[in-house]
């Protein structure tokens, strides 16, 4: 493990900083593959990662508890897009996996034909897209133990399918994480992400959505968590600086919110990157709720529902 995760880190970070440059990205959704505990807090989740949400931000986060947890969330997305996310940690041989799958389907997109004799552009009826990732994760509690202790280490490999109408493109990528437990109340972090092939429908091609992400966690106490976390898309040459907070009451209901920098205001509106939910916990179930307001796109509502076991 200590050799995968040091090799991916060193080939995949000046990888990155190759790749930057604005562009256009494939697979969009891939930014989105978040639990609803973690989009409540802004984001700022890589730090935390102490469920199976981590599968989609920072691997690393698997080692960080040691039960088995099933979780599922779903949202109606902006422009009337459906997404919903399925993951599960696991224990096998004192090492900790992770399977993850996100899924994000937008219909009765209108379908236009050529211009006609008249100049006129007919109606063709409409089309769908659909997109599709399956992540499997691998993580191991203080992998260097001799050289820095306290320091967990995370690896995720990912298949991509993208579909437009009857186009279909295909994509692998990696992701890579670790979370140095400072001390018993700092947390910091590092990932990658979607470092990969590209996707190509027909002639065109486009690269996955390279994230690099920073975070950190402050235990203030027992009940709350304070995060923040600096993620970079180095294609699209966007930065989100994101700040989260989460209070739990009595260890079974949590508040949470967070405000991600780095979205358009201007024509968005000023409430546009604040995020609020909450959670509940009974007996090894749970539920989470988020809520992200977008101005005139309108706002998006995501729920989620976990088992632990």
């Amino acid at each position: 493990m200590k050799k995968i995760l040091i090799t991916f880190l060193a080939l995949a970070l000046p990888a990155a900083l190759h790749a930057s440059g604005a562009g256009t990205t494939a697979a969009p959704f891939l930014k989105a593959a978040m639990s609803p505990r973690a989009v409540a807090m802004g984001g700022a989740f890589s730090a935390l990662a102490d469920d199976s949400g981590a599968v989609f931000v920072n691997p690393a986060g698997l080692a960080q508890f040691e039960t088995r947890e099933a979780a599922f969330d779903f949202s109606t997305y902006l422009q009337d897009a459906k997404m919903g996310n399925v993951s599960y940690a696991g224990e096998a041989a004192g090492n900790r996996f992770g399977f993850g799958a996100t899924f994000m389907t937008v219909g009765g997109i209108e379908k236009r034909g050529l211009n006609d004799a008249a100049g006129a552009v007919p109606e063709l009826g409409d089309f769908s897209s659909s997109d599709m990732a399956v992540t499997l994760s691998y993580a191991k509690a203080e992998f260097m133990p001799d050289s820095l202790p306290r320091l967990d280490g995370g690896v995720s490999v990912k298949f991509i399918r993208s579909a437009i109408d009857d186009k279909t493109a295909f994509a692998a990528a990696a992701d890579a994480g670790a979370i140095y437990h400072a001390t018993d109340k700092l947390n910091l972090a590092l990932a990658v992400q979607n470092l990969g092939t590209k996707m190509k429908f027909d002639e065109e091609s486009d690269p996955l959505p390279v994230c690099l992400r920073a975070g950190g966690l402050y235990k203030v106490s027992p009940q709350l968590n304070a995060a923040v976390e600096i993620a970079e898309y180095l294609q699209d040459e966007r930065f989100y600086p994101s700040v989260g907070a989460e209070y739990w009451f009595r260890k079974a209901f949590a508040l949470r919110g967070g405000y991600k920098f780095g979205y358009d205001t201007s024509n968005l509106g000023g409430e546009v990157g604040l995020s609020l939910g909450f959670g509940v916990k009974v007996s090894g179930l749970g539920v989470d709720y988020a809520f992200l307001p977008f101005g005139e796109l309108g706002s998006i509502h995501r729920f989620g529902f976990w088992l632990q076991f």
